[in-house]
């Protein structure tokens, strides 16, 4: 699994709405919908952003990722 998953299933999951995750993370909406379809791909900075606002580590975004890749 890609790492945008993660970040639409952590935001489902805290039941936010693409314009919470937007405000909290002080990134755009359309930008964050971009992400969570894969049409864009985030920088390292706007994926820590989006971790804060999720409050969850980075870290754990990308280890899920990295796990389930293999």
């Amino acid at each position: 699994m890609k790492i945008i998953y993660y970040i639409y299933q952590e935001r489902t999951k805290q039941n936010m709405s693409l314009r919470d995750l937007a405000e909290k993370s002080q990134i755009s909406k359309s930008q964050i919908n971009d992400i969570e379809n894969g049409l864009k791909h985030p920088s390292v900075l706007t994926l820590c952003q989006i971790a804060l606002a999720l409050q969850v580590s980075p870290y754990k975004l990308f280890k899920m990722s990295v796990i389930t890749d293999k």
